[in-house]
């Protein structure tokens, strides 16, 4: 029979308070897996607080072999090759031509946390292997830490990450260079040193197809935004090579048109 995954340290409310306090998951431009630990504890009392709880990684030495075989069958989930710059050109001729939007952001502020962490997973848990995919390594440490934000939409509803995109469950000690912990959407930029991603290299990491005429197991077409500085811009361009920059939203639409999208504000310390 299949291993169960770790079981990870409890929390009490009272030691949850001050951890928000000092600090959010990689409050600053750094982290470390000690300040990782925090995470999962806290995630209740920051979504009532509007602060995106620390992270919570296992500790190093943690034996994540046996869980491995708890995935689900090889091969369920198979990450699309990239596109040839002449089909991205007329996948994006085709959705601008059949999808007419025109998306705006809200008049006020969202706060991120509260507004998405009860939404439910749409799709299944994530397991990987700890090898590298698509140049997205095993974590060393989180010298360089950052955060960006991806949002998909399927007929006006905004849809949950399945558990731990990232996290392993063999191979290295605790996480991918990239990975969430819950279903925000938030997403964890983690290096030794600066390092740049894009939004392929995380669909190849989650094994998920991404183009304009499907992405995630949804239909297309697919449209494209990015969310910079409160300003909304479609991109029509080939969406494996959207940047992913810190507090940077990217926007998957499928489905209807869509006429207004939250403007989410970040947790503070983030």
């Amino acid at each position: 029979m299949p291993s169960k995954r770790p079981a990870r340290p409890q929390a009490t409310c009272a030691t949850l308070f001050p951890l928000l306090i000092l600090g959010a998951c990689g409050g600053g431009d750094s982290s470390t897996p000690a300040q990782d630990d925090r995470y999962a504890a806290s995630i209740s009392a920051g979504a009532q607080a509007g602060v995106l709880p620390a992270e919570d990684h296992p500790a190093p030495g943690t034996d994540f072999n046996a869980a491995s075989a708890a995935g689900p069958t090889a091969g369920l989930y198979t990450a699309a090759p990239t596109p040839p710059a002449d089909a991205v050109q007329l996948e994006g001729a085709l959705a601008s031509t059949t999808v007419g939007e025109t998306i705006r952001l809200a008049s006020t502020w969202t706060p991120l946390v509260p507004a998405t962490i009860n939404a439910a997973p749409y799709w299944p848990v994530w397991y990987g292997n700890g090898k590298p995919v698509d140049a997205v390594n095993c974590l060393l440490n989180g010298n360089w830490h950052k955060h960006a934000l991806i949002s998909i939409y399927n007929n006006g509803k905004r849809l949950g990450f399945p558990d731990g995109i990232g996290r392993v469950h063999a191979g290295c000690y605790h996480a991918y260079e990239m990975h969430v912990h819950d279903v925000t959407g938030i997403v964890h930029m983690e290096s030794d040193t600066p390092k740049q991603f894009k939004l392929g290299q995380w669909f190849s990491l989650w094994k998920q197809p991404l183009s304009r005429t499907g992405v995630a197991g949804l239909a297309g077409p697919v449209r494209f935004y990015i969310i910079d500085n409160a300003t909304i811009t479609r991109y029509d361009g080939d969406p494996y090579q959207i940047q992913l920059l810190p507090h940077r939203e990217v926007l998957i639409v499928t489905g209807t048109p869509m006429s207004v999208v939250p403007k989410y504000q970040w947790p503070a310390g983030i």
